[in-house]
């Protein structure tokens, strides 16, 4: 299984969005990856920016702002983002 592919099915399972640290944690810990790398959360980040503009599915929800999001600030969900 990819990053990508076990990152859609926690977030297909998660009541709410997720960071990108919360969605490595759970992949890691759920066994669906298995990683040498030492940076997992930064690989985990790289591929669900890449799959954002290919993905219909994939969202990203951030903190508004005039420039950059700030650290922590930017959950994953996939579906309808919420009008809540």
């Amino acid at each position: 299984m990819t990053f990508y592919e076990a990152a859609l099915m926690v977030l297909r399972t998660a009541d709410r969005p997720l960071t990108t640290a919360e969605i490595t944690d759970r992949v890691l810990a759920a066994g669906l990856i298995t990683t040498v790398g030492k940076t997992p959360q930064a690989t985990m980040s790289a591929v669900l920016y890449r799959a954002l503009a290919l993905d219909g599915e994939l969202r990203r929800l951030a903190e508004p702002g005039s420039t950059r999001a700030r650290r922590g600030t930017v959950r994953w969900s996939v579906g309808r983002p919420s009008t809540d």
